[in-house]
């Protein structure tokens, strides 16, 4: 079964033009105009992925970006933005994008985006080669189980975390204690490929750092490792899931 791509873009043209290109890569596309036919196409078939740009006519992009987040299961989300200062990038990531990308781009970057993410997703939901899908890893009161792409704090409360979030996290308590540099965290916990761009690595990582520190002593549990990279410095019990 094809994968579903959402594009929601004001801009005719840009919409016909991606939705060319897509609908060349084998995938099924669907297009809307405003946050209002976004939400009628959602509610009647199930999305894998939206490209959103962010310069809505009726409706904030990043209220948009908060909705999508808050349905279960949340689609992936690429946003895409003339707005092009780290600061615009930054909040679009908060506001629980996967990738941002600034305009002008070029079209197959953001089809490598696309990929990329979905292949995140797909990935976070599938048994590894050890079987992974069955695991929780314990550290410290924590809880992140794979199947369930969930993490619950020591309190059981449930920490909602993005795709890149939870991969990023999967990566680093998948090789506890150890120091992970940057390349490694972009190739995530199986050593894929591209699985976190570069770009989102700070970010990400400080995102999911604030999410930890809700919980005294959270923030201390991802150290970095000045110009070499970050390790998670607790022991990990990797236990099958209940």
């Amino acid at each position: 079964m094809r994968q579903r791509i959402l594009l929601l873009d004001p801009d005719p043209a840009a919409r016909a033009s991606l939705s060319d290109l897509l609908s060349r890569h084998e995938y099924e596309v669907v297009a809307a105009s405003s946050g209002r036919q976004m939400d009628r196409i959602l509610s009647e078939i199930e999305i894998d992925i939206v490209v959103l740009d962010i310069m809505l006519p009726d409706e904030g992009g990043l209220s948009v970006c908060g909705r999508l987040r808050e349905r279960t299961p949340s689609p992936g989300l690429v946003v895409v933005s003339a707005l092009a200062e780290e600061s615009d990038i930054v909040v679009g990531l908060e506001m629980g994008a996967d990738d941002y990308l600034a305009k002008p781009y070029r079209p197959r970057e953001l089809l490598a985006r696309i990929r990329s993410v979905l292949r995140r997703r797909r990935d976070c939901a599938r048994p590894g080669r050890d079987d992974d899908r069955f695991i929780v890893y314990r550290f410290n009161g924590w809880r992140l189980s794979v199947a369930a792409h969930q993490l619950l704090d020591p309190y059981g409360g449930v920490v909602d975390l993005s795709s890149a979030e939870f991969t990023l996290l999967l990566t680093l308590v998948s090789r506890p204690q150890q120091i992970l540099t940057r390349e490694q965290l972009m190739q995530g916990p199986r050593g894929g490929e591209g699985r976190v761009g570069p770009q989102q690595i700070n970010v990400t990582m400080s995102r999911l750092r604030s999410k930890l520190s809700h919980v005294e002593g959270g923030r201390k549990l991802i150290r970095t490792v000045r110009y070499e990279g970050y390790l998670l410095a607790a022991t990990v019990e990797r236990v099958s899931a209940e």
